[in-house]
């Protein structure tokens, strides 16, 4: 295979090819599968001067604000700890598990104040719609090993890519930049951390070493814990957390090799130093996710910290309490806690019983189920005025977005965590793609119409209506998260007279008992 390459179309899906330590490389979709090596170095943005941003600073401003507005609509609740230990006087590296896919980064992305370059898939440049997004905003491409075993790209080609795309970030996070990266190489949705991959390790050393020969302020490699209740759910909880820095000082290349790195020239760190770091990085990010064997297995450790919470009188108040509840219990099993360790199994059932009938612990009180408000299993009816009051206005604006983005996010051949993608895209993209639409036929009409409007008026309304598209969107979640409510009580008390719901209560009252 020559060492440059055009447009080339590899297998998609479960092929079963393995990487070279026999693991199942990840699966990858249409999108993924189409690698095109001309069309990403054209897409690619290289910033004129070393350690500038590569994209358009403008354009990245207004992404991210789009990004705000789209992660508030998409997320029920959103907590962020751990701030203080994002540097204001160093580039940042943020390593975190992924299985969100673009909700991941987007969450870095509206919680660090700092300007962030991405590195991520090589489709994500060349794609449509969000291709050209991606790259104006600055987007390294990379050719994972899962193109390049399946011969979506030569030896030399990948390595050219990638070597460019790493040294820009490095450049950018020596310059003070920031930039998330997830190890993992992909997003999944399983229970606990794949294998890590080297390349974020590669390129924080990399930045350490050109920050220490130009006498700059060292970088912080940045370890963040990305919690949501149910990743691929619209409206669900988030806590996003920001641990330690991890060291950066032993994590340098040769003298002579700094020399090269300042020069422009991609240089590899030891790999005993490479492998060092992933190990530490590995040991801090491991706590900071669910780590379990399964969901099932999650689920349970959460249903006993639920357990625990009533048992010595306390309250879990937030997602982040539930889930600190449930490392705590994880905890205590893996140090050989004898009375939960015997708990655990008879809590997966319960807790997988509660999920197969669409709900969780938090419905569970010291009398087993509790007993759902009447306010609530009737919130439905103000949910479906909020609804008939904002329909008009939320289908004009946000209409066409909102059903691409269902019918892509429920068909997506990318799995479960790649649905939520394209539930934020429609939310971040519609103010930008969509609601241009109507205003531009409102004003072509009230021109060109019958309609007798004043040069003011037209351009008061025209102002006005995105302000309007977006108060309605509000009306419309505000409606939503209220049909949920009463969905969910509305659940609780048909499962509370059912067979199930007894088999729960019998149980939980049970796990009370041991633990009181």
């Amino acid at each position: 295979m020559s060492d440059y390459m055009g447009k080339k179309e590899i297998s998609a899906g479960d092929d079963g090819a393995l990487d070279h330590h026999g693991e199942a490389l990840p699966q990858l979709s249409k999108s993924a599968s189409v690698v095109d090596i001309d069309r990403i170095e054209k897409k690619r943005r290289i910033a004129s001067v070393q350690g500038d941003h590569p994209g358009i600073i403008w354009f990245y401003k207004l992404i991210r604000r789009l990004c705000r507005i789209a992660i508030k609509q998409q997320f029920r609740t959103i907590e962020i700890t751990g701030e203080e230990n994002i540097a204001d006087d160093a580039g940042i590296l943020t390593v975190g598990w992924h299985t969100n896919g673009l909700i991941d980064p987007a969450m870095i992305l509206v919680t660090q104040p700092k300007m962030l370059v991405f590195g991520g898939r090589h489709d994500l440049i060349t794609r449509p719609i969000i291709g050209p997004i991606a790259s104006m905003g600055g987007t390294q491409p990379v050719i994972r090993q899962a193109e390049r075993a399946r011969g979506g790209a030569s030896a030399g080609a990948a390595t050219r890519i990638n070597s460019k795309t790493m040294l820009t970030l490095a450049e950018c996070i020596a310059h003070g930049h920031g930039t998330a990266l997830f190890p993992e190489g992909t997003s999944h949705e399983e229970a606990k951390m794949k294998r890590l991959r080297t390349g974020p390790m590669r390129s924080v050393i990399a930045a350490n070493s050109i920050a220490h020969e130009k006498g700059l302020t060292p970088p912080h490699l940045l370890p963040v814990g990305l919690h949501f209740r149910i990743s691929w759910y619209f409206r669900t909880d988030a806590w996003i957390e920001y641990g330690t820095p991890i060291p950066l000082t032993e994590s340098l290349h040769s003298e002579e090799d700094r020399i090269q790195l300042l020069n422009g020239k991609w240089i590899e760190a030891p790999t005993d130093v490479v492998n060092n770091l992933r190990d530490e990085v590995k040991n801090h990010l491991t706590p900071m996710t669910p780590d379990a064997d399964s969901w099932d297995q999650y689920r349970a450790w959460h249903l006993l910290g639920k357990a625990t919470s009533i048992a010595s009188g306390k309250k879990l108040n937030s997602w982040r309490e539930e889930v600190l509840a449930a490392r705590e219990i994880r905890t205590k099993i893996r140090k050989g806690n004898k009375k939960i360790q015997n708990l655990e199994a008879k809590a997966e059932e319960v807790a997988k019983t509660l999920h197969n009938n669409g709900l969780d612990s938090r419905v569970l009180g010291e009398n087993g189920l509790n007993k759902p408000a009447l306010t609530n299993r009737l919130s439905f009816l103000p949910a479906l005025l909020l609804a008939l009051i904002a329909t008009p206005l939320t289908l004009t604006g946000s209409g066409l977005m909102i059903l691409v983005g269902k019918v892509m996010g429920d068909r997506t051949d990318e799995g479960l965590d790649a649905r939520a993608t394209y539930h934020y895209l429609a939310s971040m993209l519609g103010p930008l793609i969509i609601w241009p639409i109507p205003i531009t036929i409102f004003v072509f009409i009230t021109i060109f119409g019958t309609w007798e409007l004043g040069i003011f008026q037209i351009v008061t309304i025209t102002l006005m209506l995105p302000l309007l598209f977006h108060l309605s969107n509000k009306i419309a979640i505000l409606a939503w998260d209220l049909y949920v409510i009463s969905r969910d009580a509305n659940r609780l008390q048909k499962i509370r007279h059912s067979k199930d719901g007894q088999y729960i209560a019998d149980e939980f009252n049970k796990i009370l008992a041991v633990l009181k």
